[in-house]
């Protein structure tokens, strides 16, 4: 089975047994190793026209693809805390924390440094006045628009939890 793990961390030892599809254990040791899913907070952002903001990636995985501003939840961050401070990063607006309110929760993939890790995508949405005071990051963002939710290109989107929860909050599925 694919693992991300080349030694064992605890010995260095290159002899990983797989236990099952999520965890590797070392045979010199015993030291157990786990992929697990990794938390991360998207934005779900609208204007008071209701338009979602929605950004070009700038980088792999999904370079020139579409996505929702967002990214992975730091150690000792809230979900909220991440969203608040990957739309600062991504798109320079600052929204406080407390202004994110969680929407839904859906499973994804993120190919990172040769390895296909399981997420766990965690949507909040939030309000702005305008988009007028965005300024993306070169870094992250190629371009971004403001779309009403039914023009939303859903199909060229890199993530399918993004296009999910956008579809969702599209249909007025229950969540």
């Amino acid at each position: 089975m694919e693992h991300p793990f080349q030694h064992c961390s605890a010995c260095g030892s290159s002899e990983l047994e797989a236990r099952s599809l999520r965890e590797w254990v070392c045979a010199a040791c015993g030291y157990r190793h786990f992929v697990t899913p990794i938390p991360a907070a998207c934005a779900l952002l609208t204007d008071s026209a209701g338009r979602l903001l929605i950004i070009r990636r700038a980088h792999e995985p999904g370079l020139g693809l579409w996505g929702l501003p967002g990214g992975v939840i730091e150690g000792g961050e809230t979900g909220e805390q991440a969203c608040a401070r990957e739309v600062w990063e991504e798109v320079g607006l600052q929204v406080p924390a407390d202004h994110f309110q969680h929407l839904i929760s859906l499973p994804n993939n993120y190919l990172f440094q040769g390895f296909v890790w399981p997420t766990l995508d965690l949507f909040y949405t939030a309000s702005v006045a305008d988009f007028s005071a965005v300024v993306p990051s070169a870094d992250e963002v190629s371009e971004w628009a403001a779309l009403s939710l039914d023009q939303i290109p859903l199909d060229d989107f890199a993530f399918p939890s993004n296009a999910e929860a956008v579809r969702r909050m599209r249909t007025g599925q229950p969540f």
